[in-house]
């Protein structure tokens, strides 16, 4: 028999052995239980109250806990809506995106991707990128707003508002559409 005929299938094995490396490092990356949450929790409804009155109810598709003791946040994906009552446990405002992240230590929410908010007052506001800073209780973005009121819808450019959105200020007005709030009459 012929020796290169036992000899090939070691060399291959050899390729194969050698030839498949991963840097340690690289491999850690991805396989680091820091990367993961330490909870997934999924179609929920979280409800916060003070003194057995709701302040704010959280729905979402999916949450993801990451508490790292520098920052910890949740990440909210599949879907979020947030919606806020005042001291009375009144409807304050809604907000709905697709995803957010909220750091829980710093008390800042940022929503992302189709974030659409509701007020009281029949307010809405439209835009791609919100962040919801409840230690001042503002809410602004530097992204593209669309606003719309009982008698106008507003276009800009970044907008900055309290967190009820009762009061808001857009930092680029691109466009103005008045809406004629009558009725038209039958004759």
């Amino acid at each position: 028999m012929n020796k290169t005929f036992f000899l090939l299938p070691l060399a291959y094995l050899g390729i194969a052995f050698f030839g498949c490396e991963n840097d340690l490092k690289d491999v850690e990356k991805f396989s680091s239980y820091e990367n993961l949450p330490l909870q997934t929790i999924i179609n929920s409804k979280i409800t916060y109250t003070d003194s057995t009155i709701v302040t704010f109810t959280v729905e979402s598709g999916q949450i993801d806990r990451f508490p790292s003791e520098e920052d910890p946040y949740d990440e909210f994906i599949n879907g979020v809506e947030v919606i806020t009552y005042n001291k009375n446990g009144e409807f304050e405002s809604q907000i709905n995106a697709e995803k957010a992240t909220n750091f829980t230590k710093r008390k800042v929410m940022i929503a992302r991707d189709s974030v659409v908010l509701k007020n009281y007052e029949g307010k809405m506001l439209q835009t791609e990128l919100l962040t919801w800073d409840d230690n001042t209780q503002r809410i602004y973005t530097d992204k593209f707003v669309k606003i719309t009121t009982p008698n106008e819808i507003l276009f800009g450019d970044g907008l900055e508002a309290k967190s009820d959105f009762s009061e808001y200020e857009i930092q680029n007005i691109t466009g103005r559409i008045k809406i004629d709030s009558e009725e038209p009459k039958d004759e």
